[in-house]
């Protein structure tokens, strides 16, 4: 499936229109095809098809007006239950299709085979960002503590590819509140590719608490390095959340609409790039590539300002975060022209 450029409409044109009064404390929920649903589906169809819900058809109807309505009732529902059986195949396929590539692709927990699977590219991003859900409890692989298995896996293999910028979305901000844990499985996770002997340094931002934490934990041995401020670490991890999206950029503008009130700034002075550098010191860089670990494209707040020139890759159908998913993604980009300004 291509990477796609417009990040205004979702793939079947079926994204809601967000409310300003939308509660942001609110998750989106992601739809999901189910036996349930399809029978339910074909339930619905066979109803509609035999009941006729027409204030035109009464029972003193003549038989002309009742065999004009199933004729047409029929051809309507007959056209909906098309779409719903393409929908069904569709589904099929794509299902299969992350099948053979969760069969394909198998790093296997082991740096080398990643860093193989990216050697073969010719270019990949200098900075990735992710989409991830919140999952319900009952799910597989959901709650919190699989968000953060999640979040730790994509870690890894951002490292074995050689990228040292990664930003992750939660709309809801989960993350955020749940740092020491983040902290210690990514740890974890980096010494199960890596060896306890050698997991790679890395830090977590939270760029609207201006907090940045370093290692697994504060009691980390190599906190004073850390803290040098000429030390970078390998992996540089940026926590966002729908706070930090169309929010950030309305108090940016009431902030610089005061300075120059009180003529601190020149109105001259609010150029593209100082709103630039000022969204990258409020939120993070921008990303080269967006990746969504969810069946549609459905950006969910994300600060509009980091997607301007960004490339979006998602896969339909898929719900889980997956390694086949992640390298496609590398994989399209890799392919791609990138015109700016052109």
């Amino acid at each position: 499936m291509p990477i796609e450029q417009d990040y205004s409409k979702t793939e079947n044109g079926t994204q809601p229109v967000e409310s300003d009064n939308q509660d942001s404390n609110k998750t989106p929920t992601l739809p999901s095809f189910t036996a349930n649903k399809s029978s339910q589906t074909v339930n619905t169809l066979w109803r509609t098809l035999i009941t006729p819900n027409s204030p035109n058809v009464t029972p003193n109807s003549s038989y002309y007006e009742l065999i004009s309505f199933y004729v047409y009732h029929g051809l309507l529902v007959l056209l909906y239950f098309n779409i719903f059986i393409f929908g069904l195949i569709t589904f099929s396929i794509n299902k299969t299709k992350l099948w053979f590539f969760e069969l394909a692709y198998n790093p296997s927990k082991s740096p080398s085979v990643i860093s193989a699977d990216i050697s073969k590219l010719n270019k990949i991003p200098k900075r990735i960002s992710v989409i991830l859900n919140l999952k319900p409890e009952e799910t597989e692989n959901g709650g919190i503590s699989g968000l953060i298995s999640d979040s730790s896996e994509v870690c890894a293999w951002v490292v074995a590819s050689g990228i040292k910028y990664l930003s992750i979305y939660e709309y809801g901000g989960e993350l955020k509140n749940n740092i020491p844990e983040l902290r210690r499985s990514v740890y974890k996770k980096l010494a199960v590719y890596y060896g306890t002997d050698n997991v790679p340094t890395f830090s977590i931002k939270v760029p609207h608490a201006n907090a940045i934490y370093y290692g697994a934990s504060d009691q980390d041995i190599d906190q004073q390095r850390y803290k040098n401020t000429s030390y970078k670490p390998i992996l540089q991890i940026v926590l966002l959340s729908n706070v930090d999206g169309r929010a950030t950029i309305v108090d940016l503008t009431k902030v610089m609409a005061d300075l120059t009130t009180t003529n601190e700034i020149s109105p001259k002075d609010i150029t593209v790039k100082f709103i630039d550098d000022e969204l990258k010191q409020l939120v993070g860089e921008e990303p080269d590539l967006l990746i969504l670990f969810q069946p549609y494209l459905n950006l969910q707040s994300y600060p509009p300002w980091h997607i301007r020139l960004c490339e979006i890759y998602w896969e339909p159908d898929n719900d889980a975060v997956t390694y086949p998913v992640y390298l496609r993604a590398l994989q399209k980009f890799s392919t791609c022209k990138v015109n700016v300004g052109k």
